[in-house]
């Protein structure tokens, strides 16, 4: 994996579970749209995996599904990496 991906992979898909959890812990009428908000920091964390195995960015669309789609995209193979 590309290193400049990893640090914003990282970043982005923590927070994303952060204000998702955050979120919930509300329970107010804005929830939905810190939860959503949420939803697309994971998005953008999971497009920059995506990035950083050498795949198209859009492949980070698989966050949608969230934790399931994030372990599709760690089970794809790593085209940057050398054998």
């Amino acid at each position: 994996m590309i290193a400049e991906y990893k640090t914003k992979t990282n970043l982005f898909i923590l927070l994303g579970i952060v204000v998702q959890i955050a979120g919930m812990m509300i329970g107010t009428e804005i929830e939905l749209a810190i939860r959503g908000i949420g939803s697309i920091l994971f998005i953008i964390g999971c497009c920059f995996y995506a990035k950083g195995k050498g795949y198209n960015g859009a492949w980070g669309l698989l966050g949608l599904l969230s934790l399931i789609g994030l372990l599709i995209l760690m089970c794809m193979k790593d085209k940057h990496k050398v054998r």
